[in-house]
């Protein structure tokens, strides 16, 4: 009976992680691969290109400053006044001797008339509207500049997430090393216990420490998870999708180029911040020439008959006018402070954006050369680790060390393995991010 319950706790310990191995779709890839997939995919980045068609269409709008506009009617009308009566026969060229008669002057009677019209506006000189227009065009070309940078920023992420997945692809190897030397460890423990070499309390450290080691395994792989889960998310793939990052994960050659500039004029956003200035100048323009006329010329087209859609009288009518708001009650006055402090306010933010770049930059730099420092001191203390570990081991199987020594020395292996990776990954994380301020490949 005990075998039976075994061989079905076995069994179902077997179906369980079949049925979890079909439900997760196991996707390996590459950096290269992945920048392309949240190119394709990412929502921040599909956001960003539907802000550029909602700022093109405000632009195309602005075309209405050149472009006529032709409005085409129809109108049906009964009445009974008298003037509208006479005029409307006059429109369907129908009028006659007997339509001077006073009394049908005075009481017509119900009349018809059906017209259909085209009109056309036509603008002539809008001063404000010009500027307006250029404004509209800077915003555009901002907003474009802007989701440039938004794709940089993306492919910052991706580069860092993918970096984190690889760190804890080896951090689950590195405690599955450790898991295999504590169990060997606990293993030989226990013949000793067996030969009366070891007491009961170092079995039970031995014990403790293989547990310990399989619980932080556990913690890393719940770890890999989260950073693989973060990495589908930036490239849009399904949450069900489990990435692996198959790119080698390995110490940097050497280290990178890093130039003395400390501003990069030509990045995206700062040349958005530069046309969002120009587009608050022309608004300020804008205001200003709210006081200059403006010019329009219309014109119209028009048949009048008593049948509907009858075409049998038609007539025209031309003309161009001139308008000028000589005062508004201070409105225009007021537009033209507004624009002036808005254009203060963007030029100082566009300076505050330039000097913090530059602080960034500086930090940046400074981040990445000690970063490097990490990575060799971190590399010396692993070797150092590692080997210290390897002699306890071996003067533990012939007795000659103690346990809490050998596990002192397997965590203290473990942790310089970690604190190594965290090195690198902290390297190219340093790397990607003054790659992303400068806009620029690293060597």
């Amino acid at each position: 009976m005990q075998k039976l319950s075994y061989r079905l706790i076995i069994l179902f310990v077997f179906f369980n992680a079949f049925y979890g191995a079909a439900q997760t779709n196991e996707i390996a890839i590459s950096l290269k691969e992945a920048l392309v997939k949240a190119e394709q995919n990412n929502k921040e980045i599909k956001k960003s290109k539907a802000r550029i068609d909602i700022a093109k269409a405000n632009y195309q709008q602005s075309h209405s400053l050149f472009l006529p506009g032709i409005n085409l009617s129809h109108t049906a009308i009964r009445t009974n006044d008298p003037l509208a009566s006479f005029g409307f026969k006059l429109k369907q060229e129908v009028v006659t001797s007997a339509d001077f008669n006073p009394v049908l002057l005075n009481d017509p009677g119900s009349m018809e008339n059906f017209q259909t019209q085209v009109k056309v506006e036509q603008p002539l000189l809008n001063f404000d509207g010009i500027h307006e227009r250029k404004a509209a065009k800077f915003g555009f070309e901002a907003v474009s500049l802007q989701a440039e940078r938004t794709s940089e920023y993306i492919k910052f992420e991706v580069k860092k997430a993918y970096k984190q997945l690889q760190v804890a692809q080896e951090a689950v190897k590195v405690f599955e090393k450790a898991k295999a030397s504590a169990d060997a460890n606990l293993k030989q423990s226990l013949d000793l216990f067996t030969e009366d070499l070891l007491i009961e309390a170092d079995v039970l450290s031995a014990k403790v420490r293989a547990l310990e080691v399989e619980n932080q395994l556990n913690q890393t792989k719940n770890q890999r998870k989260g950073a693989a889960d973060y990495l589908a998310f930036l490239l849009g793939f399904e949450s069900a999708d489990s990435l692996i990052a198959v790119d080698d994960f390995q110490e940097p050659l050497g280290g990178s180029t890093i130039q003395d500039e400390t501003s990069n004029e030509n990045r995206s956003d700062i040349l958005a911040y530069k046309k969002g200035v120009s587009a608050k100048e022309q608004m300020l323009k804008s205001a200003r020439n709210k006081f200059l006329p403006r010019i329009n010329a219309f014109g119209a087209y028009e048949w009048n008959d008593k049948e509907f859609l009858g075409t049998k009288a038609n007539n025209y009518m031309i003309g161009a006018s001139l308008s000028w708001d000589l005062f508004k009650g201070y409105k225009n006055v007021g537009k033209i402070k507004k624009a002036k402090a808005e254009l203060q306010l963007q030029e100082l933010d566009f300076q505050d954006y330039l000097e913090q770049n530059n602080l960034k930059l500086k930090e940046a730099k400074r981040s990445l050369i000690l970063s490097l420092q990490k990575i060799e001191t971190g590399r010396l203390a692993k070797e150092q680790a590692e080997e210290a570990m390897r002699i306890r081991t071996n003067r533990f199987k012939n007795g000659l060390e103690k346990t809490t020594d050998l596990i002192q020395a397997e965590s203290l292996s473990a942790v310089k393995n970690l604190e190594y990776l965290n090195a690198i990954f902290n390297y190219y994380t340093a790397k990607f991010y003054l790659e992303f301020l400068l806009e620029k490949e690293l060597n």
